[in-house]
C-alpha cells in the first residue's frame, strides 16, 4: 500500500455521504485513493493554488475542483466538511499553525483531519560514498529555492508540536518509510536526488562531485543494489463532538 492509498485509509470513510476535502491535492492520487476505498465520499473537494487535476478525475461527477490560497481562510463554511487529508503542505505556508485552526474550523463535530508531511532529512539512498550522500542530503534540507522559499525538511517531524497547540490536540501519530528501487526520471529517489543536485549548485567543487554521485546511484540501480526511503509522518486529528 503506497502513501496515497494509506492517506485514504486513515481518513476512515464510514459511509457514503460523508463530504471530503483535499487540502493541496496537486494532480489528484490521494482524490483517487479515496475514491477507490470500498465506502467512498458523495462530494470530494479537490482544493489546490492551481488547478492540476487529471482529466478523469476532473470529470468525475463526486469531485469538485477548487482554486483557493491555503494561506487563507478556507472556501468552506464552518462545519462545513467531514473529512480533511492534506499531505506535503506544511511547508509551504506562512502560518502551518493557522492553517490547523482552519481545518479545525471547516470540520463537522466528530470530523477527521489527516495532515501529513514528508520528512526529508530521513531521505535514505544506497550509494559508494555515504559521507557526501549525507552532506547532499544536509545541504538538500538546509536549501531553499527560490520556488520554494518556506521549505522546511523538518516538517514532519514538527507536526506533533504544532497539532498539541492546535484546536485538535495531539490526535494520533503514523509514521511509514516505503522502500524504492527505482532510480529513472521520475520516481520519487530521483525528484529528492535532483533537488539533492540543485542544492550544491554554489560550490562547483561539489556540483561536480554530485553530478558523479548521480551516476554512480544510476549504475547502483541498473545493477539491483539500490535503495530508497524517507519518512512519512500523519496525524489523525479528530474534531470534539
Amino acid at each position: 500500500m503506497g502513501r496515497h492509498e494509506r492517506l485514504a485509509e486513515l481518513a476512515a470513510v464510514d459511509r457514503d455521504e460523508l463530504v471530503v476535502a483535499d487540502l493541496g491535492c496537486g494532480s489528484g492520487r490521494t482524490v483517487r485513493a479515496l475514491l477507490e476505498r470500498p465506502l467512498t465520499p458523495v462530494t470530494v473537494h479537490a482544493v489546490d493554488h492551481v488547478s492540476d487535476l487529471d482529466d478523469d478525475l476532473l470529470g468525475d461527477p463526486r469531485v469538485v475542483s477548487r482554486v483557493a490560497d491555503l494561506d487563507a481562510r478556507l472556501p468552506f463554511d464552518d462545519g462545513a466538511l467531514h473529512r480533511v487529508v492534506s499531505m506535503n503542505v506544511a511547508e509551504n505556508l506562512r502560518d502551518p499553525a493557522a492553517f490547523l485552526v482552519e481545518c479545525h474550523r471547516v470540520l463537522a463535530p466528530g470530523g477527521l483531519a489527516v495532515v501529513g508531511h514528508t520528512d526529508f532529512d530521513t531521505a535514505l539512498f544506497t550509494s559508494a560514498d555515504d559521507a557526501l550522500t549525507r552532506t547532499l542530503v544536509d545541504r538538500f534540507v538546509a536549501d531553499s529555492p527560490a520556488s520554494q522559499e518556506r521549505a522546511d525538511g523538518f516538517m514532519g517531524r514538527k507536526l506533533l508540536g504544532l497539532a498539541l497547540d492546535s484546536p485538535f490536540g495531539p490526535g494520533e501519530v503514523h509514521s511509514w518509510a516505503d522502500p524504492h528501487r527505482r532510480f529513472d526520471e521520475g520516481s520519487l529517489a530521483w525528484k529528492i536526488a535532483m533537488g539533492m543536485v540543485a542544492s550544491a549548485r554554489d560550490d562547483a567543487s561539489l556540483a561536480a562531485r554530485a553530478a558523479s554521485w548521480v551516476h554512480s546511484v544510476r549504475e547502483l540501480a541498473d545493477e539491483g543494489r539500490f535503495l530508497f526511503t524517507v519518512t512519512d509522518v500523519v496525524l489523525v486529528l479528530r474534531k470534539a463532538l
